[in-house]
């Protein structure tokens, strides 16, 4: 049946309000087309195509249940929509019911081996799983087709990096200029090729959040040694910390008038220009350290014999913060062990969940007092051990060279890739692990565990 033919077998006023449905929800005005969809519904409650748009609205606005119950039902009246079954496998998806999702966009490969996109879906999974060269397989497949999907090569880049295949993720890694999420900048100096530098003044600039800078600020002192001067833009937070980088020239502020310079590059293309596989990124820490005048001393309480820094919550708008990010009840176990101290570093709205769950006894408080991150590690260079979940935090406690624990998601980012406990960023880094999507238990079990072995030593 054709899309006017289908159109036609509806009622009036249910066809009318689905119209209306599909502009509001084209221009974006979700609020508006969740009505009138709902209007159309009232018309006809069991029209399939209906259902899915409504569901594919109800997953953009994060109502990720409501929207599994609109696919299913729709694929109760027609089991052979394959649109469908993709659809429901990428709520499934969202909710942590992998296998159940991986059911779903094979079947839906099935009805339609022509439809791409379902396959597409079914490599995200794999990837999310930890079946890295299974998702590589799918997605080269799937490229034969869309060589040029930007979606499709960034998804490889991520798997190629989990995998640890640095030489290739890199260069695909440059897929994320193709993306709404970043703005290319572009300049009349031209990039960075990696060759000799000889005096030549060159511009790195940060490109994305707190946590890539301080990863790969790094690269600093490695493009130095080519024998130039290096100018380092940075966000305005981290510029006391990172002007005691080695091997730099000047920094300045994001948004600040720039000096003259001969060549650029963005910080993250750097392991690509210089052609570093795993073996050779530079990983000798600490590569930062806290500058003159910061931060202030933190006051230790009588019989504290182990003083353990805490983060439990990352920046809100982060796309896998719903995986990451946790509540502070899950570091509390710590509190149990005698002599060890607690001390929340988190910032931004979580933090008020310190005294939300009248635990403020047991926590004490550190972040309030650090202006930017020159004075965070200065407090960090006091503790003992850091505890934190995936965070800007984790990145600046490996930098200094602090025994630093973070607390993994099942499907982390790439840069932690899987199975392994350390880090080859990190030196003073251990990874704890989910070993189920969403199960936070064990995790938190088996770090608490290993931290009164540390307390016993």
């Amino acid at each position: 049946m054709s899309r006017e033919d289908w159109l036609d077998s509806l009622p009036e006023n249910g066809r009318k309000a689905f119209e209306e449905a599909v502009k509001m929800h084209s221009a974006k005005l979700y609020d508006d087309a969740l009505n009138f969809y709902a209007m159309a519904l009232s018309y006809s409650p069991d029209e399939p195509v209906i259902l899915s748009n409504l569901g594919v609205l109800l997953r953009s606005q994060g109502k990720i249940r409501a929207a599994e119950e609109c696919y299913r039902r729709a694929l109760a009246v027609d089991p052979d929509s394959s649109g469908c079954w993709t659809n429901l496998g990428n709520v499934l998806r969202r909710l942590g019911q992998l296998k159940e999702a991986v059911y779903c966009h094979r079947k839906a490969f099935k009805l339609d081996r022509k439809f791409i996109d379902a396959y597409y879906n079914l490599g995200l999974v794999l990837q999310d799983m930890g079946k890295i060269d299974e998702a590589i397989q799918i997605f080269d497949f799937c490229l034969k087709s869309k060589p040029d999907d930007v979606r499709i090569n960034w998804d490889r880049a991520l798997a190629l990096l989990s995998r640890g295949d640095f030489i290739q993720g890199f260069e695909a890694y440059e897929y994320r200029w193709y993306r709404n999420e970043l703005n290319e900048r572009h300049f009349k100096q031209p990039l960075w090729d990696g060759s000799p530098l000889n005096g030549r003044r060159i511009f790195l600039y940060s490109e994305q959040g707190f946590g890539d800078t301080l990863n790969f600020c790094r690269y600093v002192a490695e493009v130095a040694k080519g024998g130039g001067e290096v100018i380092l833009e940075c966000q305005k937070e981290l510029v006391s910390l990172l002007k005691g980088l080695e091997g730099l020239e000047k920094i300045v502020s994001a948004g600040d008038r720039l000096p003259d310079f001969d060549v650029q590059a963005p910080l993250l293309s750097l392991p690509r220009i210089m052609k570093h596989d795993m073996d050779s990124i530079p990983s000798k820490c600490p590569y930062l350290v806290p500058p003159a005048g910061s931060g202030f001393p933190v006051h230790v309480p009588p019989g504290t014999k182990f003083k353990v820094g805490i983060v439990w919550a990352g920046k809100p708008t982060h796309k896998n913060d719903h995986n990451r990010s946790v509540d502070i009840e899950n570091f509390l176990i710590f509190s149990r062990i005698p002599g060890v101290m607690l001390y929340s570093l988190q910032k931004g709205d979580e933090a008020a969940q310190r005294e939300k769950s009248a635990c403020g006894f047991l926590v004490r408080e550190l972040a309030s007092g650090c202006e930017d991150f020159g004075d965070t590690a200065k407090v960090l260079g006091q503790l003992d051990l850091v505890i934190t979940v995936d965070t800007s935090v984790a990145h600046l406690s490996g930098a200094l060279g602090i025994p630093v624990w973070v607390a993994l998601p099942y499907n982390p980012d790439w840069r932690w890739m899987r199975k392994r406990a350390d880090s080859p960023w990190y030196p003073s880094m251990t990874l704890f692990r989910q070993e189920n999507p969403g199960d936070w238990g064990p995790v938190f079990k088996e770090m608490l565990a290993s931290l009164v072995l540390k307390m016993s030593e």
